[in-house]
């Protein structure tokens, strides 16, 4: 049931990105209502990214991971003034306790501390206001999350999985930025992601885990 939601709204969001495509392709043919916004937008970010928990169905482990730092890049297209659809790639190196579950590792007998690369690709509608000064902005945005690169902390031995595997994730957030100029401007904003990982047998009642993502950065328009 709650993969059908989650599809559904997975649906729901490239519908609209696909509808908020075709909406901007017609008001630029029908008006100028872009002639005070930039067409394009590129834009680069720093992030907090809260600590969470997840279990892993492939080894049968629990992943422990740690709060850490996020660097995101964008680019966006305009849509209407104050309105854009974009792509973003988000990178993270996590510390987190790796449990072994089920499985046996002499690289890690019973749990030890390790590092994670976290890997976003996501799409996303951005909206609120425009221009010099504050203004509020809302994003919605849907994609795929990898965890891989699993290390031993102490050796940076390779821990299982290896091979890299990507898990649906959809997110929304909030938060304001202020215009320097039409085109330059600065953000922050806090971002929760579900990442619809799949969980270990022994694990059926626990939720889908919650990455929130504290963020400023900076958004240049040609």
């Amino acid at each position: 049931m709650v993969r059908r939601i989650v599809c559904s709204m997975m649906v729901v969001l490239l519908s609209l990105f696909s509808g908020a495509a075709d909406a901007g392709a017609q008001l630029g043919r029908r008006s100028n209502g872009l002639s005070s916004e930039p067409g394009y937008w590129v834009g680069l970010s720093v992030g907090y990214v809260d600590g969470f928990t997840t279990s892993d169905q492939a080894t049968g482990g629990l992943w422990q991971i740690g709060y850490t730092s996020q660097l995101r890049a964008t680019l966006e297209k305009s849509l209407q003034r104050g309105a854009s659809i974009g792509v973003a790639a988000a990178f993270s190196n996590a510390p987190l306790t790796y449990n072994n579950g089920n499985s046996f590792d002499v690289n890690c007998i019973g749990s030890c501390a390790a590092h994670v690369d976290i890997t976003q690709y996501l799409a996303f509608v951005r909206a609120g206001g425009s221009g010099t000064g504050f203004h509020g902005m809302f994003n919605l945005e849907g994609g795929v999350t990898s965890f891989s690169n699993f290390r031993e902390s102490g050796t940076d031995t390779r821990l299982e999985p290896t091979t890299q595997k990507y898990d649906p994730t959809f997110g929304f957030g909030a938060g304001f930025g202020y215009g320097f100029s039409r085109s330059t401007e600065l953000y922050a904003d806090g971002l929760t992601d579900i990442i619809l990982h799949k969980q270990a047998s022994g694990a059926v009642s626990q939720s889908a885990p919650h990455q929130t993502t504290l963020r400023a950065g900076l958004r240049i328009g040609f």
